[in-house]
């Protein structure tokens, strides 16, 4: 259940996976570019302290916590365009990782940095499709800040794309301990 020591990109093989370049990473995990027979996919490996928290706080494992919040997400009618795919959850003795459709864009953040405020007016009509499908679905708390949503082009249109899945909704978090 432990991420022991976060894999080397191209030294690493994990499960059925390649690991290529590391993409990024975040306070609970480590973002990677893989590949899975034969697809390029992101491959997020979780940090012992996040899993530790996650246990301590919710019981289970965050990569399969966040795997299963991802689904139910891509699951809810008429979200998927708007989700990364989720694609595998691994939990072994060594690591807890999740892989998701690799998403080939600028976060929402950097992308309006590049081009400015107006070129971001358009998406908003996508981000509150997104909230109104996921209330429908009974989904709610999505962490959509602007490091949290994936800005890609598809088929000509640029559209926003969430693929972080990992924050445990207000509404089901148990009282902080003193």
């Amino acid at each position: 259940m432990r991420s022991r020591r976060i894999p080397e990109p191209g030294l690493t093989t994990l499960e059925n996976l390649d690991l290529f370049e590391r993409l990024g990473e975040g306070g609970r995990s480590t973002v990677f570019r893989g590949r899975r027979e034969g697809r390029d996919v992101a491959i997020k490996v979780y940090k012992d302290l996040a899993l530790a928290k996650h246990s301590r706080k919710m019981g289970g494992n965050l990569a399969e916590y966040e795997f299963e919040r991802n689904r139910s997400f891509y699951q809810a009618p008429g979200l998927a365009p708007y989700v990364a795919e989720p694609i595998d959850c691994l939990v072994t003795d060594e690591y807890s990782a999740i892989v998701q459709e690799l998403l080939v864009g600028d976060l929402y953040y950097f992308y309006r940095e590049k081009r400015g405020a107006e070129a971001v007016v358009g998406l908003r009509t996508h981000l509150e499709y997104i909230i109104e499908l996921a209330h429908a679905a009974d989904l709610f708390d999505l962490d959509m800040h602007s490091l949290n949503v994936m800005v890609v082009e598809e088929d000509g249109t640029v559209i926003p794309k969430l693929f972080d899945f990992n924050l445990i909704p207000f509404y089901v978090r148990p009282p902080n301990p003193l």
